[in-house]
């Protein structure tokens, strides 16, 4: 069990998983700045990474936009991994894959992306560790 007060442990927790996505609809601007984000992503992506993907909303989103993209939802959180497998349990043009940010990604695992996306998951990283992984992941 996670100690309290942990931030890295308590998403561990199924309690602070689902309180998360219980308010998370309710974020002041969310809509907003998913919206500025889908705008973002090349017209031509066929693969998106999303780091920290949660439940997956932002890469459902995504493929709301572009049915075709395959992609890959990658979350250290077994019980925010759960929803999202659950999210995606029909859709065999997404992965989930457990990979904690402190390690590199496995690239050749996972292979290369047109984009690389995140949504409230990646103020936890330095400014260094952001770029780096836009950078070594990103095709564009």
């Amino acid at each position: 069990m996670a100690k309290k007060g942990n931030p890295t442990s308590e998403w561990q927790t199924i309690e602070h998983a689902l309180a998360y996505l219980a308010r998370a609809d309710k974020l002041p601007h969310r809509t907003e700045g998913e919206r500025a984000l889908l705008e973002q992503i090349p017209i031509h992506a066929r693969r998106v990474l999303d780091l920290g993907t949660g439940d997956g909303r932002l890469l459902a989103l995504i493929q709301l936009n572009k049915p075709d993209v395959e992609g890959v939802a990658l979350d250290f959180s077994e019980p925010m991994l759960e929803q999202a497998r659950k999210r995606f349990a029909q859709n065999t043009n997404v992965t989930v894959v457990k990979h904690d940010f402190s390690s590199p990604l496995p690239q050749e695992q996972l292979g290369r992306f047109d984009a690389v996306v995140s949504n409230l998951a990646i103020h936890h990283l330095t400014d260094t560790r952001k770029k780096n992984y836009a950078k070594k992941y990103s095709t564009c």
